[in-house]
């Protein structure tokens, strides 16, 4: 299954860039989260994950203290708790468009 990637520019009213915000703040350290999406949060249907796969958003802190969502399918046996940085970093360099790793850096 092949589809196109978008990377989506937070809004700053959205109740799920707050709940993005409040988790950045709380772990400083960090500069990737990954979270189970909320209902409607991207505008366009994600799909089918696949079997034994569940849809994600990897968020992404840019330099400038916004951030970027980007839905990701993978493994139901991945914790979204357990993903590091490094990993995540990997995911964001793979399935990111061309104009959100520029955004980041």
């Amino acid at each position: 299954m092949v589809r196109k990637v978008t990377a989506k520019i937070v809004p700053a009213k959205d109740p799920t860039a707050e709940a993005d915000r409040a988790w950045f703040e709380a772990n400083a350290e960090r500069r990737f989260r990954l979270r189970d999406p909320a209902p409607l949060e991207f505008r366009d249907p994600l799909g089918d994950p696949g079997d034994g796969f569940s849809w994600r958003v990897l968020v992404a802190l840019l330099p400038d203290g916004g951030r970027l969502r980007l839905p990701i399918s993978l493994s139901w046996e991945l914790h979204n708790d357990h993903a590091k940085d490094q990993h995540l970093r990997i995911l964001f360099d793979q399935i990111a468009p061309a104009e959100a790793k520029a955004r980041l850096g």
